[in-house]
């Protein structure tokens, strides 16, 4: 009985919850139709007919219409998609672009939204101001502020209702206007700003486009919303419309009625049509109010959204009152819009601000465009918006920041790019999924296929390596900081290990799998990590070899430490035939754990005319190596034995030739004995004794009927130079060296 109790009493506090929440009309329509409808509509649409005609006019809409109108396709699309939680544009972004691009994007709408509640003060205490001399500026605008604070502070029905009364004076104001009569004489007590002339078809742009945007300032009301999947849509969308016929019709109307040079002389032109005046002047202060109003019910939102998720003090998160309301970030807003309301001097950031919404407006298509394109299963909006759509959407916002003002539009970007990399910094961690892996995925697979499809880009070959190690030694760190130190994190790296079957649970792998990661990414060593079943560690590298990898992305160099048992040797011979029969570079580590990266040390690299390939591959292993950041003032020597004098002098031209056409920076340095191959080792371990790395190359495998010569071959190798950092290097045929060292 207690249970059924619970259910019932949770059933009830949802259902009162819900009463208090809004629908369509009063939630969505009339913030959206209120935010369009600024006092552009009153003071500057006619002067725009006028100074540039109505064909360019109509232009300037349509233009402006189609960003606005695509944007609300994109957000409509987001908004079906999934729940629309409380903060809006910056939830919608947080939530498909993470976190760090919500609130790159999020923090400079709030500032914007916030500063935007001054400047229509502003505009409210001059018009006011202009009747009744007396009042500053200043104070109106305090007063006004201060009042519609207190209406949004206490109650967002309230503050709703207010605005409903407004969208009323506005529509009577309309009708006004087109009920109107003959012309009228121009008053002069009414504010009339005074006329800009001599200006071009963007700089208009720039002026009437603020008139079709806040409409993302509705959706920050998202959370207060009965059904905000199926209300954001309608409204934005029907708002839209109705708000673009509205500014066609009122221009059509003025081209008609009156003369192009009196449009272009007298901002007031309406007032002067219309059937009642004085309900223009209320027109023009339900504009301003509506929209500060607007901005005090969704800049708190936002701030109260990006606070949840941790990018603003918590307290600002906190809510009173049934409806929840932000009453602490209502406070904070309210402080921001008192100093610009104040000090009046904010129009410095005016394009920045208008260029942060056209940012906004482009992220937020581009979002979609990207999830519509990529068609994850997450991916099912009720709202449907081809892709290209939103993507036309998003390079038409772009356009536009740049023709209005490529300065303020190259700022405000940095501005974001910077926001977005501290947010980045302070690796904040969000309790969502977003679609940045999908997006990876999606590019990565163009790229794979555009790769395995294409020519192979010789100049661009660079080693993909395979590693193969144990997985707790410091061998195995010594074998992946000489795979970095060549990569540096720009080819692939993958470390492979190798368990007895049946002795660790796939759980327990991925456990070490991550411990891994964590310590190669402190050691600054990228890779990705292998652990794998195998009853032989040569039979894992033997699958490895033959099977790892992913078309153009598969391993190129083969990379494991050397063997020190018979029983071992004959199956490493093996893995090694195998790696050079599938066209794969091997390099052996005799004693990768020696293996330093101080400052001064040198690369020694012993050339071998009798194997040219692995000299060649060792020089381009050699010279990457000594590229990585770690080794600065390494030097890179090339050293070579030779029987005479007379053939010293020609091998210590011959290689300095070779570094003057491969451009390598390298030191020469040339030796005689009488008998090479009975005196290499000795000269190579009395001249490279205190060197970081040893490069030798190593004989092709032969057939299986000479393998035990081979084996015997290794381990005189490995017994010969036990004790010294040494890197046997096998080249393959088909690594592209001609081209590499081009």
């Amino acid at each position: 009985m207690n249970v059924i109790t619970a259910n019932i009493d949770l059933s009830e506090e949802v259902r009162v919850e819900e009463e208090h929440k809004f629908g369509t009309f009063l939630g969505v329509f009339v913030p959206c139709i209120l935010m369009l409808f600024g006092v552009i509509i009153f003071l500057r649409l006619g002067w725009i007919v006028g100074i540039i005609g109505i064909n360019e006019a109509l232009i300037i809409i349509t233009l402006s219409a189609l960003i606005a109108l695509v944007t609300t396709l994109s957000m409509s699309a987001i908004a079906t998609n999934n729940v629309v939680g409380k903060g809006g544009v910056y939830y919608m972004l947080s939530r498909s672009l993470g976190i760090e691009v919500g609130g790159a994007v999020g923090i400079p709408m709030y500032i914007r939204e916030s500063l935007t509640i001054a400047f229509c003060c502003i505009g409210f205490s001059e018009s006011l101001h202009d009747l009744v001399p007396s009042w500053s500026i200043a104070n109106i605008g305090l007063v006004t502020l201060c009042v519609l604070t207190a209406l949004a502070y206490t109650s967002l029905r309230g503050a709703l209702k207010v605005q409903m009364v407004i969208f009323v004076v506005i529509a009577i104001s309309l009708i006004s206007l087109f009920t109107g009569g003959e012309l009228a004489p121009v008053p002069d007590d009414v504010y009339t700003p005074a006329p800009l002339t001599s200006i071009g078809f963007w700089a208009v742009f720039a002026i009437f486009f603020p008139a079709m945007t806040g409409l993302e300032s509705s959706v920050s009301l998202s959370g207060d919303l009965r059904n905000p999947s199926r209300s954001l849509p309608i409204g934005t969308i029907s708002a839209m419309i109705i708000a673009y016929l509205i500014y066609v019709g009122i221009s059509l109307f003025l081209a008609y009625r009156v003369p192009m040079d009196r449009l272009a002389q007298d901002p007031l032109i309406m007032q002067d049509l219309a059937s009642v005046p004085s309900l223009i002047v209320l027109g023009i202060w339900g504009c301003t109010l509506s929209s500060t109003l607007g901005g005090l019910l969704s800049a708190p939102r936002t701030l109260q959204a990006i606070a949840d998720d941790g990018l603003a003090p918590k307290v600002f998160s906190k809510t009173f009152g049934p409806m929840s309301e932000p009453r602490i970030a209502t406070l904070a807003t309210f402080c921001i819009a008192v100093m610009g309301t104040y000090f009046g001097s904010v129009n410095v950031l005016a394009p920045l601000l208008t260029m942060v919404s056209l940012i906004c407006y482009g992220v937020l298509n581009l979002s979609a465009g990207m999830e519509t394109l990529m068609a994850n299963p997450s991916w099912r909006p009720r709202f449907r918006v081809h892709w290209s759509i939103s993507l036309i959407g998003a390079a038409l916002c772009l356009i536009a920041m740049l023709m209005i003002d490529a300065g303020s539009a190259l700022l405000s970007l940095l501005f974001v790019a910077a926001l977005y990399f501290f947010v980045r910094k302070r690796k904040y961690e969000s309790s969502w999924t977003d679609i940045r892996d999908g997006l990876l995925l999606f590019f990565s697979r163009t790229a794979i296929y555009s790769l395995a499809y294409a020519e192979t880009p010789s100049k661009s070959w660079r080693p993909h390596f395979l590693v193969f190690t144990k997985s707790t030694s410091e061998h195995s760190t010594g074998l992946l900081k000489f795979a970095q130190g060549i990569s540096q994190s720009k080819g692939f790296l993958t470390m492979a290990s190798f368990i007895a079957p049946g002795t660790m649970p796939l759980l327990k792998r991925k456990e070490i799998s991550i411990d891994l990661a964590k310590r190669f990414k402190a050691e600054k060593i990228q890779a990705l990590i292998q652990i794998k079943e195998a009853e032989k560690i040569t039979l894992g590298m033997h699958n490895m070899i033959e099977y790892y990898g992913l078309g153009p992305l598969a391993p190129n160099t083969i990379v494991f430490g050397g063997f020190r048992t018979e029983d071992e040797s004959i199956d490493f011979v093996h893995v090694l035939r195998l790696a050079y029969r599938r066209h794969n570079n091997v390099v052996i580590m005799n004693d990768a754990s020696r293996l330093d990266t101080g400052e001064g040390k040198d690369l020694h690299i012993w050339w071998d005319d009798e194997y040219q390939n692995n000299s060649e591959l060792m020089l381009v292993l050699g010279y990457m190596l000594q590229l990585d950041p770690t080794r600065k003032g390494c030097r890179l020597s090339v050293k070579a034995i030779v029987p005479t004098e007379l053939d010293r002098k020609e091998k210590q031209q011959q290689l300095a030739q070779i570094a003057l056409l491969k451009r390598l920076p390298i030191d020469i340095e040339t030796y005689v004995a009488s008998d090479v191959s009975l005196d290499r080792c000795e000269i190579v371990k009395e001249f490279s004794k205190n060197a970081d790395l040893v490069f030798l190359g190593l004989k092709p495998p032969p057939k299986i009927s000479e393998i035990e010569d081979y084996i015997n071959y290794l381990q005189t190798l490995t017994q010969a130079f036990e004790g010294m950092p040494l890197a046997l290097v096998l080249s393959s045929e088909f690594t592209p060296l001609d081209s590499i060292l081009e």
